[in-house]
């Protein structure tokens, strides 16, 4: 099991008075975008996360036009609750940036969005290379245009568990469409936990609050069985 960067504890973002006072956005293009959509999400202060299409110039890509854009993972964040650098940490930690891609579709990329980040990505990208005599493939970019990937890769591992089906269609219609779905904290941290990104020891303590039926309960913890 991937190591978290820090360990799950009481999320402020479950407590009903919590509103956040500001809200940032980081974007990591790493490998196949279904593994961090799930390793971010379950973070402590991530928000929400949505996969999605950048760092190209094709106008309308899509998972079967593609073009020259990689595989992306945007992240929603409190940064009073988790810090840029812990997101750029579990970046490195979690991918190889110094192994070339197969298919550019795949690529390492840090998308940053001003100064702050450049400046804190730019230092970590200079430290792996001393320490490994090697400059990384990891390419920094700024983030432009980023296109929404297709509804079935959005919280793809929550998604395609087939005895969560009736989890999906509750949270469906608790949030009243997909977008809802897809930029629901809850569905973000699910979709982690199913991917693996965390333990069933951590899920039970967290579990009450969620906000789940109790056959959904019962469905989650019988597909998390490690």
């Amino acid at each position: 099991m991937a190591g978290l960067a820090q360990p799950l504890a009481r999320d402020r973002l479950f407590e009903d008075d919590y509103v956040p006072a500001a809200v940032e956005t980081a974007s990591f293009a790493m490998g196949c975008f279904w593994g961090p959509d799930g390793l971010f999400g379950v973070l402590p202060g991530v928000i929400r996360t949505r996969v999605g299409y950048a760092g190209g110039t094709h106008e309308a890509p899509s998972y079967h036009n593609l073009g020259n854009h990689a595989e992306t993972v945007e992240i929603d964040y409190d940064p009073s609750q988790i810090r840029y650098g812990c997101l750029l940490d579990v970046f490195w930690r979690n991918h190889d940036g110094f192994a070339k891609p197969y298919s550019g579709q795949y690529r390492s990329i840090i998308f940053y969005r001003n100064a702050a980040q450049r400046d804190e990505a730019c230092a970590l990208l200079t430290h792996a290379e001393s320490e490994r005599g090697i400059r990384p493939v990891t390419v920094l970019s700024h983030a432009d245009t980023f296109t929404r990937a297709e509804a079935y890769h959005q919280k793809y591992r929550l998604q395609s568990a087939f005895s969560l089906r009736p989890l999906v269609a509750e949270l469906l219609d608790r949030y009243g469409d997909f977008d809802g779905f897809v930029n629901s904290t809850v569905s973000a941290r699910l979709n982690g936990f199913v991917a693996g990104w965390a333990s069933r020891d951590q899920l039970v303590p967290a579990l009450h609050r969620y906000g789940l039926s109790e056959p959904a309960k019962e469905d989650l913890l019988k597909t998390i069985r490690s």
